[in-house]
């Protein structure tokens, strides 16, 4: 089983495609390539860093107040918005739990899927650095042995 990885610095076309054309003319040659996980190394760090933040942002807080700065209506908006919040709490505390809740439970999946895709990304760095043998061995004794059931 053989793993195949580009990575170009520039979002250009060509610089990609000319990196995967060296790529395969190494391949083509039977040079061992080391896989190159770099690019999704970064972008894995960062979506567990941002499940992260997520999860820590999830609480809503429903008696927050939008502060005005404006000289001389600014501290009447305010005491406008406690005035409305107060009178309404009964009608908008029910909603604002459930968007809470939804959004807690969307920060554990996503932190979820961040933690599984950083142990698959950890498996197949194993798997890259053993070279895949181990596991292509595996895979040919299985295809061998069905062949084998199958008499052919």
């Amino acid at each position: 089983m053989s793993f195949f990885s580009v990575h170009a610095d520039t979002g250009d076309v060509e610089g990609v495609l000319h990196a995967v054309a060296e790529g395969l003319r190494h391949w083509e040659g039977g040079e061992a390539i080391s896989l190159d996980l770099s690019f999704v190394r970064r972008r894995e760090e960062q979506l567990v860093q941002q499940a992260r933040q997520l999860r820590l942002q999830a609480n809503l807080d429903g008696n927050a107040i939008i502060h005005s700065t404006r000289p001389k209506i600014g501290p009447w908006v305010i005491r406008f918005q406690h005035l409305v919040r107060r009178l309404t709490w009964w009608f908008f505390e029910p909603i604002l739990q459930q968007v809470r809740a939804f959004q807690l439970n969307t920060a554990r999946v996503v932190e979820g899927l961040a933690e599984e895709q950083e142990a698959l990304m950890a498996e197949v760095q194993r798997l890259a650095q053993s070279g895949g043998s181990e596991h292509e061995a595996k895979l040919r004794s299985q295809i061998e042995s069905q062949r084998g059931e199958h008499g052919g």
